[in-house]
């Protein structure tokens, strides 16, 4: 519980300090539903959950639309690098996780 009010604790300080635009189409709140995104997954660093460098706002996938959050989350790389934030959230993820940056260069190649 401690953790998971830390987390809002960090999403409440984003609120107040950062635009409520997406970082990956530049739309803004009420144009498209805005949610918190991890650049590296709570799954796959759970240290990193309450790292505010480590959270974005992403919109969401609604009707027709398909949100940068989910292109993040599962989009294939060529679908990632249409994002605007992709160079900064790879340049952040290669700043804390070397061997994760690293597989995911390697995917580029491979795809």
């Amino acid at each position: 519980m401690k953790n998971k009010s830390k987390l809002y604790s960090v999403y409440a300080m984003i609120a107040e300090t950062r635009e409520h635009k997406c970082t990956g189409c530049n739309r803004y709140s009420g144009q498209v539903q805005l949610s918190h995104s991890h650049i590296i997954s709570r799954a796959k660093r759970p240290d990193l959950t309450c790292d505010i460098e480590n959270i974005t706002y992403h919109c969401l996938s609604i009707g027709e639309h398909k949100g940068c959050h989910d292109i993040w989350e599962h989009g294939t790389v060529d679908e990632k690098k249409t994002l605007f934030d992709y160079e900064k959230n790879m340049s952040y993820i290669r700043r804390v996780d070397e061997g994760l940056y690293n597989k995911l260069r390697l995917k580029e190649i491979e795809e």
